[in-house]
């Protein structure tokens, strides 16, 4: 019945106001956009934030680079910094999220932080598998001639 009543007001040209059967849930119907919008839940948030990082975040290149560029100047010390720079999450200033008032809520940047630290992570070791994988494919080389 409510999905119909919306349809409705839809396809009339009225923007409407509806309240769901949630207090807290507040849903905006609107002509133009065709869409509803619900306010975010704690869920919401959360995946919002995921969201959010996975398009934001992209200031780990410095700790990507010189665990690169430590791995490929001395193989076996590249990974000491690999493993300190993967354990600690992004620092604030270079999280570079979108929306500063999403971040006061805990749910949001709970998961643009996680976001966030797994894709730093990720880079991370990608950037010293990748320079592992040079220096075995340099000591093959040289090992052949």
């Amino acid at each position: 019945m409510k999905n119909i009543l919306i349809t409705l007001l839809l396809l009339t040209g009225f923007p409407a106001l509806l309240r769901a059967q949630q207090p807290d849930s507040l849903l905006l119907a609107s002509a133009k956009s065709s869409t509803l919008v619900s306010k975010d839940t704690s869920k919401d948030l959360f995946a919002k934030g995921r969201q959010d990082a996975q398009l934001h975040y992209k200031k780990y290149k410095a700790a990507r680079n010189a665990t690169f560029l430590s791995s490929v100047l001395v193989p076996f010390i590249g990974i000491i910094p690999a493993v300190i720079s993967s354990d600690k999450g992004p620092k604030l200033e270079n999280l570079g999220f979108p929306n500063a008032d999403l971040m006061k809520s805990p749910d949001y940047a709970s998961g643009y932080r996680q976001r966030a630290k797994q894709i730093k992570q990720k880079k991370i070791w990608t950037s010293w598998g990748l320079a592992f994988g040079i220096n075995v494919a340099a000591l093959v080389i040289i090992a052949n001639r």
